[in-house]
């Protein structure tokens, strides 16, 4: 196994080795043309790439590039099997990147004065008015109701819990979307920021948007 040595002046140095194993090509590494700046990493390249060639490149890993926040005090009620808790509570996010991970992280106030079980879900659309949504993450159903899933619970009566709605998702592309939480139970009245009248018990919830370069 060959190796070069980068040497000190003091004697000591940085020793690059070739690999263990004989490739069955010569194989061969292009470094960038640019020193990056703080913080980055070294990755392949898409472009030129295959079993005996590569480019590096240096991009950002594991690091937070957009966000984006709403906070909602209003009170809202409903008695669906499913519909969007409130059209203020849609947010359009346009991905910097195609390759992204989009993480969606509501925080929702929800109870109900009686014995429910009720769920939160995710849409999207491509146009802000929600029209032709798409699920991004629904819950497990029965004939008897919501069963199972990250944002089901459970309420025994004059009661108000912070339900988490965490989504993950890969962009895809730079097209913006448009996120909307929905809610819905089986029996009963379920509110939002409340568990009883629109004036009682005013809870607060909020949503996150993050852009995460992985």
């Amino acid at each position: 196994m060959g190796s070069i040595k980068l040497k000190h002046t003091s004697g000591n140095g940085t020793i690059i080795h070739s690999p263990a194993a004989n490739p069955s090509s010569d194989v061969t590494l292009k470094l960038p043309s640019t020193t990056g700046s703080a913080g980055q990493v070294l990755k392949v390249a898409s472009a030129n790439h295959s079993s005996t060639n590569a480019e590096l490149e240096f991009a950002v890993g594991g690091k937070v590039i957009q966000s984006a926040y709403k906070q909602w005090n209003t009170t809202t009620s409903t008695t669906s099997t499913g519909e969007e808790i409130a059209s203020s509570l849609r947010m359009t996010f346009t991905p910097i990147l195609n390759n992204s991970l989009i993480v969606y992280s509501g925080f929702f106030s929800v109870g109900s004065s009686s014995t429910i079980v009720g769920f939160l879900e995710l849409y999207k659309s491509a146009s802000t008015d929600m029209s032709s949504p798409s699920v991004v993450y629904e819950h497990k159903t029965s004939s008897t109701g919501p069963q199972s899933g990250n944002a089901v619970f459970h309420t025994n009566g004059d009661l108000m819990l912070n339900v988490p709605l965490v989504v993950m998702e890969v962009s895809g592309n730079t097209t913006a979307r448009t996120y909307s939480p929905w809610w819905g139970t089986n029996t009963g009245t379920m509110w939002n920021n409340s568990y009883s009248t629109a004036t009682n018990y005013n809870g607060t919830s909020s949503i996150l948007i993050r852009e995460i370069v992985v």
